[in-house]
C-alpha cells in the first residue's frame, strides 16, 4: 500500500459576531467618528489572528485564514461592521429574524431601506429565521443568539447602559459573556461623543481590561482567549494612528 495522501492544511478561522444600536440611536457625528474606529478594530484583529498564526504552533500557518462576520444587518452598527468587515477581507454572513421580504418592513422608505437592500446585496451568504412578527422579542432574541452561537469575539458598540429589552445590545453582551465569548466593548458616549475601547473577557470578572486601537496587546489577548491559548509576554504598543486620535477625541 501506498502512502496515505496528505490531507489539505485546515485554515484558522475566526467567527467574528457584531451586536450594537442602530442608527436612530447614533448622531451623524457620531457615526463619521464610529467609521474609522470599527474598521480599525476588524483590521487589527486580523493582523492579530496572523501573528498568532505564524507564532503558535497549535494554528495553521500555511494557510490563509478564514475570516467571517455574523451580523443581523440592522441599521447602524451592524451595517458599519458589515462595511469594515469587507475591507478587510471577512467574509458577511447575515442572520435575519425573518425572511427578506418580511425584514425589509422594519426599514423606513428612502435612505433607510436602501441602505438595507446594499447591504444585504453585498453579504456573501444570508440566513432567514424563521422569526414571528407576532413575537418580535423572541425574533430578535432568537438573532442574538445566533450571533453569539457562532461567534469567537463579539464586537458591541455599545453607550454601556442596562438592557432596555430582550434581543438589545446589553443582552447580547451578557449572552456573549456567559458563553464566554470574549467582547470587544466600543463604548460610546452619546453626550460628549467620546469613545473608548475595552476588552470584557469574563462575565465573572468586575473589571474589564482598557485599552486602545493601537493596543495590540489587547487583541493578542481576546483572540488568545477566543482561541484557548495560553498567556503570551505582553507587545509594545505600534505608533499613533487616526483611528487612535478618533478614539481619543
Amino acid at each position: 500500500m501506498g502512502l496515505p495522501e496528505p490531507q489539505d492544511p485546515t485554515p484558522v478561522v475566526l467567527n467574528v459576531g457584531i451586536t450594537g444600536h442602530r442608527a436612530g440611536a447614533l448622531t451623524a457625528p457620531m457615526l463619521r467618528k464610529l467609521r474609522p474606529i470599527v474598521n480599525g478594530v476588524f483590521r487589527r484583529l486580523r493582523e492579530a489572528t496572523l501573528s498568532l498564526q505564524q507564532s503558535e504552533d497549535a494554528l495553521c500557518s500555511v494557510t490563509e485564514p478564514r475570516l467571517l462576520l455574523h451580523t443581523g444587518m440592522a441599521s447602524g452598527s451592524d451595517q458599519i461592521a458589515a462595511s469594515s468587515a469587507r475591507t478587510s477581507g471577512y467574509l458577511v454572513r447575515a442572520v435575519l429574524p425573518f425572511e427578506p421580504d418580511e425584514y425589509r418592513k422594519d426599514f423606513a422608505a428612502g435612505k433607510e431601506l436602501r441602505g438595507f437592500e446594499k447591504a444585504l446585496a453585498s453579504a456573501d451568504e444570508v440566513h432567514a429565521l424563521p422569526g414571528d412578527r407576532s413575537d418580535l422579542n423572541a425574533a430578535y432574541v432568537e438573532v442574538g443568539q445566533s450571533v453569539v452561537g457562532k461567534a469567537d469575539v463579539l464586537i458591541a458598540i455599545w453607550d454601556g447602559e442596562q438592557a432596555r429589552g430582550p434581543g438589545g445590545t446589553a443582552h447580547v453582551v451578557q449572552m456573549a459573556l456567559e458563553a464566554s465569548v470574549p467582547v470587544i466593548h466600543i463604548e460610546i458616549n452619546r453626550e460628549s461623543g467620546k469613545v473608548r475601547m475595552r476588552a470584557l473577557m469574563d462575565g465573572d470578572s468586575p473589571e474589564p481590561s482598557a485599552g486602545s486601537l493601537r493596543d495590540r496587546d489587547l487583541y493578542d489577548r481576546v483572540l488568545r482567549g477566543a482561541f484557548k491559548l495560553g498567556h503570551a509576554p505582553a507587545q509594545q504598543e505600534a505608533p499613533a494612528s487616526p483611528e487612535d486620535a478618533a478614539v481619543a477625541g
